[in-house]
């Protein structure tokens, strides 16, 4: 049975109204695939505080503490301004606080998708971004060690590890803005090394990956 030619017209409107509808539905899968397939990835680490930054903590408390007790013993002897004795122990007690926390120290590396921005973190409470780079950018990068780099002229360090003679630190260098040749350590996962290689240029990703198999 044939149909008349309005509902023909009206069977082909169907048709392409459907195929217009596939492909959006398709462009839109994709669109959420490749944002599934993003790289993000975040990891944090603590600086490891060496022997003499422990005994500068220990000292600093101890120090805030004998402030704290003079202060509260003489307060009676004030008289009207015996308030100031329970000020001046206040504020000993918290400064000793500021000057012990400010030595706790995080590092965090935040990858998307080739990017890495890299902030320091002091006493979970100041944030300051250290760097953001392109790996496609570095001219170098590897497994860090420092002998390797003594001799190397850098204008710029950023040292943003737990502590420099780890294990997983590896490094990259780079002319980064106004910072003129910068090196920057840190430490990497192996989920950040896999994040991170397809983005690195060529020559680099072959002669360091390539080597590890």
């Amino acid at each position: 049975m044939s149909l008349s030619p309005p509902a023909r017209e009206k069977s082909r409107h169907f048709t392409r109204v459907c195929r217009f509808c596939a492909l959006a539905a398709y462009s839109n899968y994709n669109k959420e695939l490749n944002y599934l397939q993003d790289t993000f990835i975040e990891y944090m680490v603590k600086k490891r505080n060496p022997l003499k930054i422990t005994l500068l903590k220990v000292g600093v408390a101890l120090a805030g503490a004998l402030v704290a007790i003079f202060a509260m013993m003489v307060s009676p002897f004030l008289g009207a301004f015996s308030f100031l004795g329970v000020l001046l122990a206040a504020g000993a007690l918290y400064g000793a606080y500021i000057l012990i926390t400010s030595q706790n120290i995080e590092f965090e590396y935040s990858l998307t998708n080739g990017e890495m921005d890299v902030d320091k973190i002091t006493a979970q409470r100041k944030r300051k971004r250290l760097i953001s780079l392109k790996f496609k950018d570095v001219e170098d990068f590897g497994q860090y060690k420092a002998s390797e780099h003594e001799n190397k002229q850098y204008q710029t360090k950023i040292i943003a590890c737990d502590h420099p003679e780890s294990d997983d630190l590896w490094f990259c260098s780079l002319h980064y803005k106004d910072k003129g040749m910068t090196l920057l350590v840190f430490n990497a996962s192996e989920r950040m090394l896999e994040g991170l290689k397809p983005y690195l240029p060529r020559p680099i990703f072959h002669r360091l990956f390539n080597a590890r198999g």
